[in-house]
């Protein structure tokens, strides 16, 4: 019977981790999307290495905050393979005060899906990072702050995605191959949902697209019926998924930036992971004003480098499919109003992309998917 609660899971953990190396007296809870739990310990007896704190990831059948929704294990198992597999990725490194790179995975247990990860002290989410520290509107005096990150960030993932294309990356690649359930329900969440819930939610926004949106629905399906032209990928790139400390920037030391839960590694094409971070950074823009979130998605198309016009135009869809599906959902980002104003956004982005009108895009910051 799988536990009730986070104190029972965490009272089963600490009994499993006193028979290894990472015993703790106790855990922490930590915010870590909606699959998992995921813990804060503070080691017994730090590792050899001076380690003393370690982040707990456990995996159960089901979402973390949803019983009901059932997920697979089997998901576990491949973030914590990839994980290991990615320690052979060079960091990336844009500029002397930041790195970004992958978590070490210090210990996993299959039988009970937990994870020993590396730990990144008193992290906090580019996404948070960026409400909380980039005002609106952001202080000029930042822009070379953002535009470093977002160079970082793109490097990083086009470094990633190259990486994972060869063939010392092979072991990564079946790991991926093997989560197509995840890689199901992260196609489902967009362009299925798009074309079975949304058009008929917001009649006035999309329903007279619906013939078009349905293009680009089966589109986005035949994309995945071969896996040999598809390519290892995150899967949900974004800014919630990187951890930097919660700190201002601009000390002599490097600060170290997380790229964390690979649970959806999957086979893909990389547009999709281009796009949704593009179209989290750009949501700092349409819903708070702040400039950080342009400046930001500058750095990072710069650092990720050219992209043919087809894989320009394909990334645009993208962004605008997020836009529609997830920003305008998504709690707290803005009012109802507000919400309908993004998804009309994103619709248009998404249509325009479709027509392949670059002239539509003239004048707004994804222009720059054609400029690399």
């Amino acid at each position: 019977m799988a536990p009730d609660n986070i104190a029972e899971i965490s009272s089963l953990l600490i009994q499993e981790l006193a028979q290894t190396e990472f015993q703790c007296d106790e855990l922490h809870p930590r915010s870590g999307g909606h699959a998992n739990y995921v813990f804060r310990g503070r080691l017994t007896t730090p590792l050899a290495d001076g380690t003393s704190e370690v982040l707990i990831k456990h995996g159960e059948g089901y979402q973390s905050t949803n019983r009901a929704f059932e997920l697979p294990t089997s998901r576990c198992t491949i973030e914590s393979a990839c994980l290991s597999a990615l320690q052979d990725l060079p960091p990336a490194q844009p500029n002397p005060w930041c790195v970004l790179r992958t978590p070490r995975v210090h210990h996993f247990n299959a039988a009970t899906n937990t994870q020993i990860q590396e730990y990144l002290p008193h992290a906090i989410d580019l996404k948070n990072y960026a409400l909380k520290r980039y005002g609106a509107p952001t202080p000029a005096a930042q822009r070379a702050q953002c535009l470093g990150i977002g160079s970082g960030l793109g490097r990083w993932l086009r470094g990633f995605h190259d990486w994972a294309a060869r063939e010392q990356a092979a072991a990564l690649r079946e790991s991926a191959a093997r989560n197509r359930a995840l890689q199901r329900l992260k196609h489902f969440s967009y362009y299925e949902h798009l074309v079975t819930r949304l058009v008929d939610a917001v009649p006035d926004v999309l329903g007279a697209h619906g013939d078009v949106l349905r293009q680009i629905a089966r589109m986005a399906e035949q994309e995945l019926e071969d896996d040999a032209a598809l390519q290892v990928v995150h899967g949900d790139f974004w800014t919630g998924n990187v951890l930097l400390p919660d700190a201002e920037i601009g000390e002599p030391t490097a600060m170290t930036m997380f790229i964390v839960d690979w649970e959806v590694v999957s086979l893909g094409i990389r547009e999709r992971d281009i796009g949704q971070m593009l179209a989290e950074l750009y949501q700092l823009k349409l819903y708070e004003g702040i400039d950080a979130g342009l400046w930001l998605m500058e750095g990072f198309l710069g650092g990720y480098g050219s992209l043919s016009r087809e894989a320009a135009f394909r990334t645009a869809i993208h962004v605008g499919c997020h836009l529609v599906v997830i920003g305008g959902s998504v709690y707290g980002w803005g009012s109802a109003e507000n919400n309908k104003r993004v998804v009309a956004f994103g619709r248009d982005v998404m249509l325009s992309a479709w027509r392949k009108d670059e002239a539509w895009f003239e004048g707004r910051p994804l222009h720059q998917l054609f400029r690399s």
